[in-house]
């Protein structure tokens, strides 16, 4: 893999640290950065080391000559600062969801489609072995005709976490957890099901008087041909404990997997359960896959280092990024329904499913 120069923007960022963990792991220089914030001191970012840091991208981009972006800046500052990238012919990797809405991603989409700089977003749990095998799993026809699904996502509670911190704040984010976290969860069923989210009913409660967005929210989900589905995420429990779960049933097999374990890492091991229902496994229908984590620093350990393995082979031209612009746009309409139907109580379509 060719040696490269990295760029990174937005330290005052939860993931700003791993992130660059796992940059330490891989042929890639991290030469400067920027932070907007200046109430943020960038010397608490121990794997940064002594690089220049400047106040802004537009500043870093005409001092320096990275070859690729890493940005983890505000969602509402997002799509401005791809597009600074691009217009200095840099490649771009940025933190999910590169948006508040699809609306803003719009401009650039038809632009990165002919661009020769490559741009990635962070869905790293796509890259995880047991992610892997269900697709492998769903092509086989293990699952036959799918017909439902039940995801969750449920985290610690607010009381743990930086309020002040600009995830947390309306103008900058859009959304609370379902835009941070339950999100993740959205973009793996759009790899997963066998065709889009088309309709969403959604309910959402601002249950703390420390933020202004959502720190609860069910969704009821539709796809194209009538897969039934539920996600539901909340900042309920005790400190750095979750509870999540990816369940899909078909006519033919089932599956369930809890991704994250108690605590949130990337090591000890995680299982999928499968459970046959067409007779091809009648000697032992319930089977268990489980996977054990090779200790990795950095976000996602080993499987997060593949998924920007993948994102600069991409950028070598020897593969696609991946997960595209265009990826992220579809992911946030689903959103935009979502949003739009906890204001107005009624099912929501999502604009340009599919496409």
């Amino acid at each position: 893999m060719t040696d490269r120069t990295i760029g990174y923007a937005g330290l005052d960022h939860h993931h700003a640290e791993p992130y660059l963990e796992t940059l330490e792991t891989l042929p890639a220089s991290v030469t400067c950065a920027c932070e907007p914030d200046p109430d943020f001191d960038a010397s608490t970012i121990a794997p940064l080391d002594d690089v220049p840091v400047y106040d802004d991208l537009e500043q870093l981009l005409s001092s320096e000559s990275p070859d690729a972006i890493f940005l983890t800046l505000p969602n509402r500052d997002t799509p401005g600062a791809i597009e600074q990238a691009l217009d200095a012919g840099v490649d771009v990797f940025t933190e999910k969801p590169a948006a508040r809405t699809a609306h803003e991603l719009e401009p650039l989409l038809s632009r990165v489609d002919v661009a020769d700089e490559t741009v990635c977003v962070s869905y790293p749990w796509q890259s995880h072995p047991i992610t892997t095998e269900l697709v492998a799993l769903v092509e086989e026809g293990f699952f036959g005709d799918m017909r439902a699904f039940d995801v969750r996502y449920v985290a610690s509670q607010l009381s743990f976490r930086d309020t002040d911190h600009f995830i947390f704040d309306e103008d900058a984010s859009r959304g609370g957890i379902l835009q941070w976290l339950g999100i993740h969860w959205l973009q793996l069923l759009t790899v997963l099901l066998e065709e889009p989210i088309a309709r969403v009913n959604a309910c959402m409660v601002d249950g703390s008087a420390a933020v202004e967005v959502e720190d609860a929210a069910t969704l009821q989900l539709e796809t194209a041909d009538g897969v039934l589905g539920t996600l539901h995420c909340g900042y309920y429990l005790g400190e750095d404990l979750y509870d999540t779960k990816i369940d899909l049933y078909g006519t033919h097999g089932r599956s369930s997997w809890d991704p994250m374990g108690r605590e949130f890492g990337f090591d000890e091991e995680t299982t999928l359960e499968l459970d046959d229902a067409s007779g091809e496994w009648a000697c032992t229908p319930h089977r268990t896959i489980t996977h054990e984590y090779d200790p990795a620093p950095g976000y996602g350990g080993s499987w997060g280092k593949e998924f920007v393995e993948a994102f600069f082979e991409a950028c070598d031209g020897k593969r696609d990024p991946p997960v595209t612009l265009q990826d992220a746009a579809a992911v946030l309409r689903v959103l935009d329904a979502a949003y739009e139907s906890a204001e107005n109580g009624e099912w929501v379509e999502v604009e340009n499913a599919g496409h």
